[in-house]
């Protein structure tokens, strides 16, 4: 276990292009938040989950609902970093329920003067597999309101180390955005 961590799931997204709350779907018998709440509890018991959608609370973490609604997930980040009480912090979100401690603690151990670190899957960057300092909410909180939504914009602000994750299985990163996906 990881002192001083928080894990913050994102949870609080539209599912616009799923049709139902994301999180909450069925995937192997389990929701797909509770394989993403799985992995993060291997590294702390720290954990929140940033939803509007009160259904969340069963899984027994505190909740809560985006303190700028519908600013899409730079607004939840914003959210979860404001909410944590720890410097470091894991952003998780509830649509990979494949992501693995082991990837998880590779990131970790490369965690280091940065203030975000997140991996890089061949040519594509991750952001919302990754570790974030608190020291990033001011940061993310203008962007947010300035409606500059979009998490690279954000991520070009702070220290960023983005690191090359290409021994690990695609499949780690997969996120499941539409039935099809499922």
């Amino acid at each position: 276990m990881i002192e001083n961590l928080t894990a913050i799931i994102l949870a609080g997204g539209k599912s616009s292009r799923m049709g139902e709350d994301k999180g909450l779907m069925s995937l192997f018998g389990k929701s797909m938040i509770e394989y993403v709440l799985e992995e993060a509890k291997k590294l702390t018991d720290k954990v929140i989950i940033i939803a509007n959608n009160s259904d969340y609370k069963k899984y027994g973490h505190p909740v809560f609902t985006d303190l700028i609604p519908n600013k899409g997930s730079l607004g939840g980040i914003y959210t979860g970093l404001t909410k944590s009480e720890t410097q470091q912090n894991l952003i998780l979100s509830c649509d990979v329920p494949f992501v693995k401690k082991e990837l998880l603690d590779f990131l970790w151990e490369k965690f280091d003067e940065s203030d975000v670190i997140i991996p890089q899957k061949e040519e594509r960057i991750h952001p919302l597999i990754g570790f974030y300092k608190k020291d990033c909410t001011d940061v993310f909180k203008k962007q947010v309101e300035k409606g500059e939504l979009k998490i690279r914009k954000a991520l070009n602000l702070v220290q960023l180390n983005v690191v090359e994750a290409n021994q690990f299985p695609a499949e780690m990163f997969r996120n499941i955005n539409s039935k099809k996906d499922l």
